[in-house]
C-alpha cells in the first residue's frame, strides 16, 4: 500500500519545517506533499528547501478544505494521512503509530488526538477529537466526501459526518506530546478570536448540513467492503452533537446581544 503525507499550511513559514522533517523521517510514506494555501509569507519558499517534498503552490487561498483536496488530487497514493504545518512535538513515532490503522487495515480512518502536550489542546481534543487535523484515511473515501472544495475550517467535520455516516471503522490514536499554538498565539488576541470564531461558525454550519450521500460521491476501493466499512458508529460521535449544539446557542445568544445594541 501507497501513503502519501499531505500537510496544508497558510503563513506557516516559522512552524511547517518541523513537520515536514518527521514526515521525512517515515519509510513507510511514499512521498510527502506541501501545500501552500496562498500563504502571504515564506511558506512556499521554506517548503522549496526540501528537496523531497513535492510542493503544491495555490495562488489564492482556498481554505484548509481546499488545500486537503489538492494535496490528495496531486497523488495516486491509496491512502492519505493529514497533518498541520503548526505541530509542535511531532516525530516520526507519531506518524508511524497514526498510519499503522490503515496500512494493516484495521480501520479506514486513524484520528489523532493530543495527549500530553499542553493542558488546553488536550482538553479540547478530548472535548472534540473528531474535528482533529491528524488522521490518515483511504483517498477514495477522503475523496469522496461531499463538497470538501467548500468546508473551509469544517473539513474535518465533514470528513468524519461522512465515514460515520457511511458506518467506516474509526481507530482513535493518542499522539502523547503533541500540540499546537493556539490561534490566539499566533494572530494576536482579537485576530485570534475571530479567526476561532469563524472556525467554530464554518463547523458548526458542517454539522446542521444534511449529509447528501449518491452514486457519484460513494467510496470506489476495491477492497472488500468488510475490510473496513464495519462497526463505524462509536461514542466519540455524540460528543459532536452535543458541541455543534453548545456552540450554536452561543452563536444565537451573541446574535441577540448585537441585536439589542
Amino acid at each position: 500500500m501507497k501513503i502519501a503525507a499531505v500537510v496544508p499550511a497558510y503563513n506557516e513559514a516559522h512552524r511547517i519545517s518541523n513537520v515536514l522533517k518527521a514526515l521525512l523521517a517515515v519509510p513507510e510514506i511514499c512521498e510527502v506533499i506541501a501545500v501552500n494555501d496562498g500563504s502571504q509569507d515564506e511558506t512556499s519558499t521554506v517548503i522549496r528547501q526540501f528537496e523531497d517534498v513535492r510542493l503544491v503552490d495555490l495562488k489564492a487561498n482556498c481554505g484548509k478544505g481546499g488545500a486537503m483536496m489538492a494535496g490528495a488530487c496531486s497523488t495516486e497514493a491509496d491512502a492519505l494521512v493529514f497533518f498541520d504545518a503548526d505541530l509542535i512535538g511531532l516525530t516520526s513515532a507519531h506518524v508511524r503509530q497514526l498510519i499503522l490503522p490503515i496500512a494493516t487495515g484495521r480501520a479506514g480512518m486513524s484520528l489523532g488526538v493530543f495527549r500530553g502536550g499542553r493542558l488546553l489542546t488536550d482538553w479540547s481534543q478530548k472535548l472534540v477529537s473528531s474535528v482533529s487535523g491528524q488522521r490518515a484515511i483511504y483517498r477514495d473515501i477522503f475523496l469522496s466526501v461531499p463538497n470538501l472544495m467548500k468546508t473551509r475550517y469544517g473539513v474535518e467535520t465533514a470528513i468524519t459526518r461522512y465515514v460515520h455516516h457511511m458506518q467506516v471503522k474509526v481507530e482513535y490514536v493518542p499522539l502523547i506530546g503533541v500540540t499546537h499554538p493556539m490561534k490566539e498565539e499566533k494572530l494576536g488576541l482579537l485576530r485570534g478570536v475571530a479567526s476561532r470564531s469563524r472556525m467554530y461558525y464554518e463547523i458548526v454550519k458542517i454539522m446542521m448540513e444534511p449529509i447528501e450521500i449518491s452514486a457519484a460521491n460513494r467510496p470506489l476501493t476495491t477492497k472488500p467492503i468488510n475490510d473496513y466499512y464495519k462497526n463505524g458508529h462509536s461514542h466519540h460521535h455524540r460528543p459532536m452533537k452535543a458541541f455543534a449544539r453548545a456552540i450554536a446557542t452561543q452563536w444565537d445568544r451573541l446574535g441577540k446581544r448585537r441585536d439589542d445594541d
